[in-house]
């Protein structure tokens, strides 16, 4: 009974819907996939190029700890601007090599994405 109600509802609320808004929704609804694709590409990308020092959640490996790789987690990695993540990334910085002849532009942006939802991650684990 309740499923039928609730089906009740959500025909009844569909009919309101106004026909313009459904082509915003679905233009919202192709952002939130964007969105999801591309961190979804940082992530693979991370995993291919960056965990090996970094770790698979940036806290560091014992590699990247010996390296002095620093735990992207971090508030002085997070509260760098996207630009200066992108830079370090693209050209290298202290012991990481360059990665803007291996890594696309799209792919080294999805790499900053990732780089913040790991921050993310550590500020909801305290």
């Amino acid at each position: 009974m309740r499923g039928l109600l609730t089906m009740t509802i959500l025909n009844h609320a569909v009919r309101k819907v106004p026909v313009l808004a459904m082509p915003l929704l679905m233009i919202a609804l192709l952002q939130i996939n964007s969105f999801a694709d591309q961190n979804d590409k940082g992530a693979s990308a991370f995993k291919g190029n960056c965990a090996s020092c970094h770790g698979d959640d940036g806290a560091g490996t014992a590699l990247g700890k010996a390296m002095q790789a620093p735990d992207l987690r971090s508030e002085d990695v997070q509260k760098q601007p996207d630009a200066e993540l992108n830079k370090a990334i693209s050209e290298g910085k202290n012991n990481m090599p360059a990665f803007k002849s291996t890594l696309s532009a799209e792919q080294i942006q999805a790499l900053v994405k990732h780089v913040r939802s790991l921050g993310k991650t550590k500020t909801s684990q305290k």
